[in-house]
């Protein structure tokens, strides 16, 4: 994995939850001095107030997106919605919105794929959508700092969240596509969302470079 540049670390740690508390707590020691409240050692006051804010704000939240690839499609469901209910804390009402569309086309084309046979390329990207593309995709989304999503441009003069909403804009309709392929039992269809999509998704972090496909640059 590409280590990220020491400028995108630095970034990630001023922008974190965790500095802007104990930055805000750390303010306290100046404002204790210039009130005369104390005097010699204020500034080993402010370093650990800033200690203290860093210690007592909760560590980010990391998603758990560990899928087994034996499970059945009803435990990756299930496991893929536990997902998306801590990750949903995080999101814009349009991306859960997303995220619900879908779901209920995956739910919608499982049984179709499974009581179909020669489909066993499309019933592995449909896995791959739900036991890796979504749930890597958010918790990349989801370890980085809050502002750090809003504010900071990072690729095609977008932030984190125009950059999620673009790909779940994409997976959504993708998925609706598989579905309305299946319906029409076009298998060349089929083949052709799953090639897209694991191309698509093949680079699921926002901010870390984009390392080239061997196999492309050969």
């Amino acid at each position: 994995m590409t280590p990220l540049p020491l400028r995108i670390r630095l970034l990630l740690y001023l922008y974190s939850t965790r500095n802007i508390v104990a930055s805000a707590t750390a303010l306290v020691g100046p404002a204790l001095l210039f009130m005369g409240v104390i005097q010699e050692g204020w500034l080993l006051i402010t370093a650990a107030l800033y200690g203290v804010g860093y210690f007592v704000t909760p560590a980010p939240q990391v998603l758990d997106t560990v899928l087994a690839q034996t499970l059945s499609f009803d435990a990756l469901l299930e496991r893929f919605d536990r997902i998306v209910k801590e990750a949903r804390p995080q999101l814009h009402p349009a991306m859960v919105s997303r995220l619900e569309s879908i779901r209920h086309s995956i739910q919608e084309v499982l049984p179709r794929l499974s009581d179909v046979r020669g489909f066993d390329d499309n019933l592995y990207t449909v896995r791959e959508t739900i036991a890796r593309y979504l749930p890597e995709t958010l918790a990349n989304y989801v370890a980085l700092p809050p502002m750090f999503r809003l504010t900071h441009v990072l690729k095609d003069n977008k932030t984190a969240r125009d950059l999620l909403m673009d790909q779940l804009a994409v997976l959504d309709d993708k998925m609706k596509e598989v579905v309305a392929n299946v319906a029409r039992g076009d298998a060349d269809a089929l083949l052709a969302n799953g090639q897209f999509l694991e191309n698509k998704f093949r680079d699921r972090d926002f901010i870390r470079p984009t390392v080239p496909d061997r196999k492309s640059a050969a």
